[in-house]
């Protein structure tokens, strides 16, 4: 079964009264780590006229732009854009350490996973990269799972994909396991990714007998094979909103 994780917004919620939170946290973040503008931007590869929009309520962070902001300070995304953050609550979060008092730390079970974000399928779009040179990615950081192999992608509607597939948004970020012996058993009718130097694609397996593929349309497929099995990706949870 698919995991849904975080952003979930509630319809009875007010667009503008989370905007306005979700700057509000933003700022306090900020200026409790001693931060300016321009130098929280780079942190994330923004302008310092994105980060005054947002602090202003102007405009809203994209959820990609609200996971890698959580996730570098470590800080629970359902808090970051549902409540009020404190400078307490701030200074709880420190890199990969949860400190509930002074004299107590709980190491978080964190894992950084190779993002294929919009700059990232560009750039290997026009062959500047591969969509396999995993170690040039950046890096997002989620929750410890399991023991497979794990990477993120940000959905855009130019990869190429199934018609069959639900309809994920614009920039909701598809978490994926490797296809290991373990779960093949759970690929049939899910969606999945393959990826190689120069191909992309989201699919469904098909599984037949003792055959599986990754099916894109009724013209092409690509056949598993456990010899190239990091190239094949089962989708495991979402990142989204949920309006």
């Amino acid at each position: 079964m698919q995991k849904i994780f975080a952003l979930k917004i509630k319809k009875i919620t007010p667009i503008f009264a989370i905007m306005t939170k979700i700057g509000a946290n933003i700022k306090k973040i900020r200026t409790t780590k001693g931060l300016s503008q321009q130098a929280f931007a780079d942190l994330f590869n923004l302008t310092r006229g994105n980060i005054s929009s947002y602090e202003e309520g102007r405009a809203e962070p994209r959820i990609e732009t609200m996971l890698q902001i959580a996730n570098y300070f470590c800080i629970p995304v359902g808090q970051f854009i549902s409540q009020h953050l404190t400078i307490n609550e701030i200074l709880k979060f420190n890199g990969d350490k949860l400190i509930a008092d002074e004299n107590h730390i709980i190491k978080l079970q964190l894992r950084e996973v190779p993002f294929i974000n919009d700059n990232i399928y560009v750039k290997c779009c026009y062959q500047e990269l591969a969509f396999n040179d995993w170690a040039a990615f950046p890096r997002l950081v989620l929750p410890e799972a399991n023991n497979h192999n794990m990477m993120a992608l940000t959905f855009n509607p130019n990869i190429p994909h199934h018609e069959s597939l639900p309809q994920y948004q614009l920039h909701d970020v598809l978490i994926f396991e490797e296809v290991t012996q373990e779960n093949i058993h759970l690929c049939q009718h899910k969606t999945g990714l393959y990826t190689s130097d120069r191909t992309i694609m989201l699919g469904r397996y098909e599984m037949k007998e003792d055959k599986i593929d990754l099916v894109l349309n009724d013209f092409k497929k690509q056949p598993f094979d456990f010899k190239h099995s990091m190239r094949f990706w089962k989708l495991f949870a979402i990142y989204q909103h949920v309006m």
